[in-house]
Parts: C-alpha cells; structure tokens; sequence
C-alpha cells in the first residue's frame, strides 16, 4: 500500500509518498497545478503500481485549490481521502513537536496521517448539495455587500441632509430612496415643489407621501444644518451607492428565486423531508436553503449529537483539576448554518408556543436571553434531524414530553 500526502497551493502541489512501512517511497517532488501537472502525477504513481487499489491519496480540503485536484485523481479511478486542515494542523503540530510548517511537511504529514488510519474524512456533497452551498454564500456576501453600501449611504446622509430621517425613519424605503436619488441633499431639496416631488411617486403602489408631506421636507431642508460643502461630489457618490444597492437587491433576489428552484425542484426529489420541515413553527425556506448547503444529507449524521457538534453548536470548554469554566459558543463548525439556526430561534420565540415556553423556562432560571436562544437553537437542529432521519411531519407533542 502507498500513502500518497498531497499538499495543495495555487502554483505547485507538494507531494510525498509512504510505503507500507511508512518509510519515504520515492523523493517528494512538486507538479505544476495544472493539466500537465496532475499527468505528471498519475504517470509517477503508475511508475510504483499499475494497481490503483494499491494507493491511498491524502488531500487537504482547500476550497478553490483542491476540488479540480480531487475531481480528476477520482475520475482517474484512485481513492481520494479529503482531510479537514485543521485536522492536519494538529497532527503536524503531534509529530514534529515544533511549529514548523512548510509544503514539504506537509504533505508528508498528510501521508503519515493516512498511514497511521487516524484520519477522518471529510464529507462531499453531491452536485445538487454543492449548488445549493455556492448559491448560498453568494446570497450572503450580496447581503453583507447590500449592508456595506447602506452604510456608506447613511454616514453622507447624516451629513448632507440629516433632517430627512424626520420624514422617512428608513432611508431605505422605496418612497425615501426615490427621493434621495433625485435630491441627494438638502440643498436639492430646497429647490423642489411639493408638486415635483409628490409626481416622484406615482408609479409606487401603497405609498402615503403627499404634498404635506413634501411641503414639511423642503421647510425642513430650508433650516437644515448642512452648509454645503463639496454638495455635487457627495450627490454623486450617494446616486452612485443607491445605483449599486438596487442592482445587489436584484441581484440578491434573483439568487433566492434560483435557491428555491434547486430546493424543491431538485433536492426535494431526492429528499421528500424537505417538505415536512416547513411544518415546524419559525423555519423558513431560507433557514432550509441555509443548512442542507452547508451540511448536505443531514441523514449522514449517526446521531442529533453529531449533528450539532458538526454544525459547531456547544459552549468551549476548559477543565484543569476540579475546575470547569464553560466559555462562549465555539467558533469552529459552520457559520452560515448557525446563524440560520439562531435568527429561526428568534422566529420561533414569535411562531412556536412550545419553543417560546422553553426559552422563558431558561431565562426564568438564570440564562441570558443569548444563552436561551442558543439552547433553542440546538432544539431545532435536533427536530430538523429527526424529521429527516424518521421523515414525518412537526408535532409538539412527540418533541415535547410533558413532566408527570
């Protein structure tokens, strides 16, 4: 058997091969990060064996570097184990005693990793799984994007006509962009007629801006504390942000409209539980969408337990002695999922009397509200798991036992 440890960069790949008796089986050598490079690669295994059962190929899970990789030596009919780093970060730190890291190490760690059968191989999502993750996190960098930009908005707004908020408490609504984007500050706004600016809103249905309140805008702006300095440069940059807002908002609810294409076009299919899921109380396609992609085929999992300790949902702990502090909630696991986890808890304590009972239950005996949504979260990881693992809907009664 050969154990075969592959470090992965951008440029080059590292990689060193064990034999049976975990001595070094050829010098490591490195191969260009390309098609001529994974070549090289299988040429050079076929030189010790022309038996791919024979090979055991080790290979960090590094994103965007290691998943061409790992496609093409698995279409080449080999076994490839997929190694979490930070399981290799702590094997290299056992054997070598020393903070040492460079390439070379390292793939020789990940082969005398796989040699010593102490690994554990990371899941792979199928195809179905791994669109709905990508599209996932798209949403959320356009949404901390979408953040970014209000931001930006607000800060010159609070600067250039601060009285607006007396009309608009959301700059953000469609009436009050609508009017931001034609009179960017108070001196533009000096210059409209109450007629100019309730015509701005015809086209919007539901919207309550009339001429009162217009004629209150622009007295407002006429006693406004901005004084007008560098007024065209900062209306440009406000129309400029509100241009990039409206395009990531479309952008961001294109991209939910293709979520829930994949969700229950596709992946229901494969899984009907996806459906008994929307019959918990405060579970939203989007908490839906946000764990199946960052977690795949949640029936995976052995147990609830290593469910939530996957998804990252525990208290650190640290123990010396007879002392025992518990600190805050563990930043390893997955953060996409646990957020959506933690904002259905705040749902549930509105949508789900009996989740709603448990949190004040907590509170009442001392836990922060954060700790009791923390709680109630790990309870809807749970029901989520149980739903897929027996496939049946939502019911209280069977998740909540009453005390006798």
């Amino acid at each position: 058997m050969y154990y075969v440890g592959i470090d992965v960069a951008k440029e080059k790949h590292y990689v060193c091969i064990l034999d049976d008796t975990k001595e070094i089986a050829v010098k490591p050598f490195w191969i260009y990060s390309d098609i001529l490079g994974l070549r090289d690669l299988v040429k050079k295994l076929a030189e010790l064996s022309l038996n791919n059962d024979e090979f055991i190929i080790g290979v960090e899970s590094t994103g965007a570097f290691s998943e061409n990789l790992y496609e093409y030596i698995t279409d080449a009919d080999y076994k490839v184990i997929l190694l979490n780093s930070y399981q290799t970060a702590k094997y290299r730190d056992f054997s070598t005693m020393k903070k040492i890291k460079n390439d070379s190490i390292d793939a020789l760690v990940i082969a005398e990793l796989l040699a010593s059968d102490k690994y554990k191989e990371s899941y792979i999502s199928n195809d179905d799984y791994q669109s709905l993750k990508v599209l996932g996190r798209l949403k959320k960098s356009l949404a901390d994007k979408i953040k970014t930009i209000k931001r930006e908005i607000s800060t010159v707004m609070a600067t250039v006509n601060p009285e607006i908020t007396k009309v608009f408490p959301n700059i953000f609504s469609k009436t009050a962009l609508v009017t931001i984007k034609a009179y960017p500050t108070a001196m533009d706004i000096q210059k409209a007629t109450p007629k100019k600016l309730t015509k701005l809103f015809r086209h919007i249905k539901g919207n309550n801006f009339n001429e009162d309140k217009a004629l209150v805008l622009i007295e407002l702006s006429k006693s406004s504390i901005y004084a007008g300095r560098a007024q065209e440069s900062r209306a440009l940059m406000i129309r400029t942000n509100i241009r990039i807002l409206e395009l990531l908002c479309q952008e961001k609810d294109e991209i939910e409209l293709q979520i829930n294409s994949l969700l229950y076009n596709k992946i229901e299919k494969i899984d009907a539980s996806i459906e008994n899921i929307k019959t918990i109380p405060g579970v939203s396609d989007k908490t839906i969408s946000a764990v199946l992609g960052e977690c795949g085929d949640i029936k995976r999992f052995e147990s609830a337990k290593a469910f939530i300790g996957y998804l990252g949902l525990y208290p650190t702990q640290y123990q010396s002695g007879n002392s025992l502090s518990v600190g805050r909630l563990a930043k390893r696991g997955i953060p996409i999922a646990k957020h959506a986890l933690y904002m259905a808890a705040v749902a549930s304590l509105r949508h789900n009397e009996e989740l709603n009972k448990v949190f004040h239950d907590k509170v009442s005996s001392g836990k922060s509200k954060k700790e009791a949504l923390i709680i109630i979260s790990k309870k809807l990881a749970t029901i989520i798991y149980s739903i897929f693992k027996y496939n049946k809907p939502y019911q209280a009664k069977r998740v909540f036992i009453p005390n006798r």
